[in-house]
């Protein structure tokens, strides 16, 4: 079952996120609602100029999730399984080293999780 199936059948329902990230430095792609966690489902990125990105939970010195590295003029969707934050009010960063022209768009799909 694809990890956004067992999202719906628990009743959660799927929000989407866009960030351009236009500076080297950490930059929130998603800040949860209060008292949520939050799960990411899918991911996309895409660029121009060639570039590294990498993803933390709560800030750069926080736990790295993943890092890639693409080319000049592309676009990619790791499967990427599920990102699932443990942490309440936790936000997701990107940290990439694109200058200030053109950036990175990154798609994300995923759900917030409230704390019962």
């Amino acid at each position: 079952m694809p990890a956004i199936d067992f999202y719906l059948k628990k009743g959660y329902t799927p929000q989407n996120r866009l960030k351009i990230i236009e500076e080297s430095a950490a930059v929130a792609v998603w800040t949860p609602t209060t008292s949520t966690r939050v799960t990411i489902t899918d991911v996309t990125i895409s660029t121009n100029p060639a570039t590294t990105i990498a993803f933390y939970w709560g800030n750069v010195g926080g736990s790295k999730i993943a890092e890639f590295l693409l080319n000049g003029s592309a676009s990619i969707t790791p499967s990427i399984g599920i990102w699932e934050g443990t942490a309440f009010d936790r936000s997701l960063f990107a940290v990439s080293n694109i200058g200030a022209t053109d950036g990175v768009r990154v798609d994300l799909t995923g759900f917030e999780i409230p704390h019962f």
